[in-house]
């Protein structure tokens, strides 16, 4: 009886981090605000771009637009939700590099671009299919 007690607690324990990785299609339908992410100028060129995720865990950005001066361009990630999440770009010729996955937490990453149209979006499965993505200018 101690040992069924004792596994029953243990599965109750974990199940809720299941759920959470998981999501539910609820929230694959949802699209990212229209908010623009903000940029800041450095000297010699580039900028910082902020991108952040929802809270809630959808998956889905706080913008779905963001601009950029050319060089060397550092993404400034912020995912306040339990769900993880990133930001990679994306050029004509491919993915260009990108942040970490990560979860309540925030990274940077630094990108070199030209002048030309991109693309952001979440790399991890299902996401960007699910909405997880925006464009970004390069002036």
């Amino acid at each position: 009886m101690k040992k069924k007690l004792s596994i029953a607690l243990a599965i109750t324990a974990i199940a809720p981090f299941g759920l959470v990785a998981c999501g539910d299609d609820d929230d694959e339908a949802s699209s990212g605000g229209s908010e623009e992410a903000e940029t800041s100028s450095s000297s010699g060129g580039g900028s910082a771009v902020a991108i952040s995720a929802v809270p809630d865990g959808s998956f889905a950005y706080e913008q779905d637009s963001a601009e950029a001066e050319a060089g060397s361009v550092t993404i400034e990630f912020e995912n306040p939700a339990t769900l993880g999440h990133d930001v990679q770009i994306e050029g004509e010729s491919g993915d260009l590099g990108g942040t970490d996955v990560i979860s309540e937490d925030s990274t940077t990453a630094d990108v070199e671009l030209e002048p030309g149209e991109y693309t952001f979006y979440c790399s991890v499965a299902g996401h960007r299919e699910g909405g997880m993505e925006g464009e970004l200018t390069v002036e």
